[in-house]
């Protein structure tokens, strides 16, 4: 066997042979060989232990050691990064905002009071009208009251002359209960003709002899105007309420314009003795017009004439 082919690491071979060579021997086999326990170093591999290799094991303890030292600081840190994210998102969660928005609510009308001495700061009449209406007909509301549709003759029954009936009138196709001002509408009140029927007509006309009629062809913008004006007074109104619609028959070319009233020339009249509807409450403030047609009343007769046919 050449040198080259032997193996054996522990055994000299006889080709190496020279007087005082050592004597090769496997570990723990040698004459006075001390033997060492085995043990296992800091990444679990089985090493002896020697004095050579105690200070590398020890070594590894250590940084060992260090790194998990390292890597539990990390984690109480990524923990308590956590946490406080936890903390501030609890902080604006949906309830606490929506607690925040109630507390602002509440102090509000405290303000309003102390600024303006109303709790609203004096723009009640300008959203509590159409949000009162819009509560009167949204379907949140459990109370509403469910929108009817009258015919001309099923509306005629509510113009005020049973007392045990309620007092209907409509204006450009709307209802309106107008019971809380029955002196007024009822039997024998002052505009109790406009009871019982769409009379949109009248309303800006003032002919309530003539003029008692859904028909509003040919009227002019300014009259437009002045009805669009009377059915937003009655839609906003705290004591009427809108209960639905009339099917008004349809008007075609075959049908005549209502003619204008015959208008006598106005007489001077006292300031003093301008009627103001009772049921008005100062609405549209800055115009003259506290009554269905009282302007164009007021220019001649109340009660106009007959017309001449032509």
């Amino acid at each position: 066997m050449s040198s080259s082919e032997h193996t054996d690491v522990y055994s000299n071979h006889p080709s190496e042979y020279y007087p005082g060579i050592r004597q090769r021997s496997r570990p723990g086999e040698a004459p006075k060989e001390q033997v060492y326990d085995k043990t296992k170093d800091a990444y679990g591999n089985i090493v002896t232990d020697k004095p050579a290799n105690r200070a590398i094991l020890t070594s590894q303890k250590k940084r060992l050691e260090h790194e998990q030292k390292l890597k539990k600081q990390q984690e109480e840190k990524r923990l308590g990064q956590s946490s406080q994210s936890k903390s501030n998102s609890r902080g604006n969660s949906p309830i606490s905002t929506f607690k925040q928005i109630i507390l602002i609510i509440l102090f509000l009308p405290l303000l309003s009071s102390f600024l303006t001495k109303t709790y609203t700061f004096g723009l009640s009449p300008y959203f509590l009208p159409t949000l009162r209406r819009f509560w009167n007909e949204t379907p949140l509301n459990p109370y509403r009251i469910e929108m009817k549709f009258f015919t001309p003759q099923e509306l005629s029954l509510y113009d005020g002359t049973k007392e045990n009936q309620p007092v209907y009138l409509a204006i450009d196709g709307t209802v309106f209960d107008v019971s809380a001002n029955r002196r007024i509408y009822g039997k024998g009140g002052s505009y109790n003709m406009m009871a019982g029927r769409d009379a949109s007509r009248a309303f800006t006309t003032g002919c309530f002899e003539t003029h008692l009629t859904h028909d509003t062809r040919g009227l002019t913008d300014a009259e437009l105007a002045s009805l669009k004006h009377w059915k937003s007074f009655f839609a906003d109104h705290e004591k009427y309420r809108k209960i639905g619609y009339v099917k008004n028959p349809r008007l075609t070319d075959r049908d005549p314009i209502p003619e204008p009233c015959r208008v006598a020339e106005p007489e001077p009249q006292p300031q003093s003795e301008i009627r103001s509807h009772p049921n008005s409450h100062g609405h549209g403030k800055g115009h003259e017009q506290h009554a269905p047609g009282e302007a164009a009343a007021n220019r001649g007769k109340s009660k106009p004439g007959p017309i001449h046919v032509h």
